[in-house]
């Protein structure tokens, strides 16, 4: 399965698959001090799940669109939802949820739906996943709001 990131590529040395901006800011599904990685089922979600966030018209070089392949199958999709997981600012309880899978050896990614379109999915990946080398990029490329 291949999903997609669209990512600063700095400092220097940032890793986009490491989880460490999610880490310090927390996410939808995910607490501060949880490693996670937001990933898209499409390129157009990652860009409209972007745009949430950013001014794409205003967007700074030096972001980048990641192709990312999945061994296929391995995720765990969230059923039920808790109630107002599409709430901004975030539910703590959704974020709660995601730790929980997040901060286990044995579960690659969580399958949740977009806020920004709820037919269709973001990937939320584990990096302390036992195989997560297993995961890899497969492609890179400037991004071009």
């Amino acid at each position: 399965m291949i999903v997609f990131r669209i990512c600063k590529t700095y400092p220097p040395n940032h890793d986009p698959m490491d989880g460490v901006g999610a880490f310090k800011r927390g996410g939808r599904w995910n607490s501060k001090g949880t490693y996670a990685v937001y990933t898209s089922s499409s390129i157009a979600l990652a860009r409209a799940e972007l745009a949430r966030h950013i001014n794409l018209e205003s967007i700074p070089d030096g972001f980048r669109i990641y192709e990312i392949e999945l061994p296929d199958k391995t995720y765990t999709e969230i059923n039920p939802l808790p109630a107002d997981w599409n709430n901004d600012p975030e539910n703590p309880d959704s974020q709660q949820i995601g730790d929980q899978y997040l901060q286990n050896t044995e579960t690659l990614a969580i399958k949740v739906p977009s806020v920004c379109d709820h037919d269709s999915f973001n990937f939320i990946l584990n990096p302390l996943y036992k195989n997560y080398k297993q995961v890899r990029i497969i492609k890179d490329y400037p991004f071009i709001p």
